[in-house]
């Protein structure tokens, strides 16, 4: 998952949304075993500041917002005094804005201070209220739609900037551009308060040993403890994740599932129902049916009907195969617990991991000793570099916000040429954003002296965090979660496109997440496995073949009930933002959870307010990640099976995904990368329906 602040950022720049994947190394690896040589130990610095003193973010933030302000109001009021043309003069002037106010609203996201934090979370708060003023000035709009391009490439960003204020309303009278204005205005206000509320929770619960009873030893020790000897278990994922799929007491975790699904509780429910409201109310006053309607728009589905098609002819072929997942783990349970006659929401996880240590004798924390964190991203780095023609060079005794995060400069292969920089910030600790993303810091763009300027990218993590006797150890997922945000970050940061507003991720929200979609398969790959493994305490002793068969065998256990749940996400999503009146979202919730999940759902939950995806960029777009992984699949089906590092494949994806942004429209990228018409053949054929 993208950023939220770049996600609002880009929704009104360009009517697009994008987070989530809601899916501590050290300088060499676990045995004193050298990293890879292509991560070189080089530099002393970093290319953005990091830390700040208490009141910097707010000054900064000021000062960005006061210089913005005024270049604005030249390009409206005395455009024949610029030195270049407006629509270069307000591009240029949206990205240095760009640049200079997304690292301080990243501080929200990271920081350690907690004043530094909530200024973070304040900068972005009037930055969203900001944006929607600049794309609904009339005056701006007038200076800009007369003008005329000059080559293609201002052809595109002429059309799409435009774009971006009509989606905002400029082509209405200036009463309804008014309205427009005055509710986007607190859609954002309300939206900022969700993410801040999510992002500074820190909620957690007392257990004793015995409630925990099931649980891994090293998840048991890390655990910090009360003066009485309980154990804390906050709601971070990496927590709640060792919980409920190990801890075999239910009501321990029903317990911890009520605890993480009331994050935000009914403080964030309300925000929701009201940004509802606010959204029904801003579309229909642009002219659209339904919020859903004006999201998408500008993306690849054009309507919420083809939205919610694509959604629905997936519900009746996923229905069957679900029913079979979910009828595996009750009979399963029935067979531990000969009296149970239900399968509980709190159960699937539970029984979901048990079974597939049964069947496939596949233990996750065994597992795990093979990926020791510094020896997984060493490999992945060496599988990136080769396939996209690219290094990375760890900058050491980096200016960073927080210990553990690292900064690593990207070069180009063939030259050596310094082309950006990204951030690594992988341990969960106290007021740190809770899931996995990538955040963009500052954009690639052609500068007006011809440079291009260096894009800057962080990728931020919640993976398991070290112990006093073993590294950080990561899951085979989070090992493919890795692989997807690395993804995302190499498209923010392998951009040439031209402009700050075009460039990296920036394109059609339903298809952002496809180049990392595609990206996970490589985590199913034999030959990449044995390049990225080795155990903890052995580095040359590769994840064993009988381990590795019984992965590959285990691969679509209970994907079905996986999908479906997607499903569930991306129809909730659509069901709120295609009626046009107040919703209990809490309810429409839960009824779709017992029509598509075919369980009643834990009674008190107030999920909708920890979904951040909702308040963060996916509004009417969370079917984007169904809908952009029927590309990636079919992207992913061009790759030779026998080597997914294959250079040649590697630059072409390079060349026609990664660096055009959003130069072309995303079936155009997709028809240069393969070559024909694309289809939906690959991603049927995963699911196996």
């Amino acid at each position: 998952m993208k950023s939220k602040s770049f996600l609002l950022f880009i929704s009104f720049l360009s009517a697009l949304a994008f987070a989530g994947c809601e899916k501590n190394s050290e300088s060499t690896r676990p045995g004193g075993s050298p990293s890879p040589t292509s991560i070189l130990r080089l530099k002393t610095t970093g290319p953005i500041q990091s830390r700040y003193e208490p009141g910097q973010v707010t000054a900064l933030c000021e000062q960005a917002i006061s210089e913005v302000e005024n270049k604005l109001a030249v390009i409206a009021n005395k455009p024949e005094s610029l030195s270049e043309r407006p629509l270069l003069a307000f591009e240029n002037a949206i990205g240095d804005f760009w640049d200079q106010t997304q690292p301080l609203t990243f501080m929200g996201y990271v920081s350690t201070d907690e004043a530094v934090s909530a200024e973070g979370s304040e900068c972005e708060q009037k930055l969203g209220q900001l944006v929607v003023d600049i794309y609904t000035r009339r005056a701006l709009y007038q200076v800009l739609v007369s003008q005329k391009a000059e080559s293609d490439q201002e052809a595109r960003l002429l059309s799409q900037t435009l774009q971006s204020f009509e989606q905002n309303g400029l082509k209405l009278a200036d009463d309804v551009l008014a309205k427009v204005k005055e509710l986007k205005t607190k859609l954002a206000q309300k939206e900022s308060q969700f993410s801040t509320n999510l992002n500074t929770d820190t909620s957690s619960l007392e257990l004793t040993a015995e409630e925990l009873k099931g649980a891994p030893a090293d998840f048991l020790n890390r655990l910090q403890k009360t003066d009485d000897g309980k154990l804390i278990v906050t709601t971070k994922s990496t927590d709640y994740l060792a919980v409920m799929q190990n801890v075999s007491v239910a009501e321990t975790r029903k317990k911890v599932m009520l605890a993480y699904l009331n994050r935000g509780g009914e403080t964030n429910t309300k925000l929701l129902e009201e940004a509802v409201v606010l959204r029904s109310q801003i579309a229909q006053a642009l002219g659209y049916k339904t919020w859903a309607d004006y999201r998408t728009a500008p993306r690849m589905a054009k309507s919420s009907e083809a939205a919610l098609d694509f959604l629905n002819n997936l519900k009746g072929k996923l229905a069957e195969r679900n029913q079979k997942d979910f009828q595996q783990l009750l009979n399963f349970k029935k067979e531990l617990q000969p009296q149970a006659t239900a399968l509980d929401q709190w159960d699937i996880s539970y029984f979901s991991y048990q079974l597939q240590k049964r069947d496939y004798s596949l233990d996750q924390e065994k597992i795990r000793e093979y990926f020791p964190a510094n020896q997984v991203v060493a490999g992945i780095f060496e599988i990136y570099s080769k396939l996209l023609g690219v290094s990375f060079v760890e900058v050491q005794k980096a200016d960073v916000w927080a210990e553990g995060v690292k900064l690593y400069e990207i070069h180009e292969g063939s030259s050596g040429e310094l082309i950006g920089y990204f951030y690594t910030d992988l341990i969960p600790r106290p007021g740190k954003y809770g899931h996995a993303a990538a955040f963009p810091l500052i954009s690639g763009r052609r500068l007006a002296n011809g440079k291009y300027s260096l894009p800057i990218a962080s990728m931020v993590a919640n993976f398991n965090p070290p112990t006093a006797d073993k590294p950080s150890l990561l899951s085979h997922d989070e090992v493919e979660t890795f692989f997807h945000e690395f993804g995302h970050i190499m498209h923010q940061t392998l951009t040439r496109a031209p402009y700050a507003t075009l460039s990296g991720a920036s394109v059609a929200q339903d298809f952002v997440e496809a180049p990392s979609q595609m990206l996970e398969n490589w985590v199913w790959s034999p030959q990449i496995l044995n390049q990225i493994s080795g155990h903890y305490l052995r580095p040359e002793e590769k994840l064993p073949a009988a381990l590795l068969e019984k992965m590959l065998a285990a691969k679509n256990f209970q994907q079905g009930a996986a999908y479906t749940k997607q499903l569930l996400y991306a129809l909730f999503d659509l069901s709120l933002h295609t009626q046009n009146q107040s919703v209990d979202v809490t309810k429409t919730y839960d009824d779709l959870y017992r029509q598509i999940i075919g369980q009643e759902p834990l009674a008190g939950n107030h999920f909708p307010a920890s979904f951040g995806h909702l308040m963060g960029g996916y509004d009417a777009g969370y079917y984007g990640y169904l809908w952009s992984e029927v590309y990636a699949q079919d992207m992913f089906s061009q790759f030779p099976e026998a080597d997914l590092t294959d250079h040649e494949m590697g630059s072409r994806y390079r060349k026609s995904i990664l660096e055009p942004g959003s130069m072309k429209e995303a079936l155009e990228l997709l028809r240069e990368f393969l070559g024909r018409e694309p289809n939906a053949d690959a991603f049927l054929k995963k699911l196996g329906i």
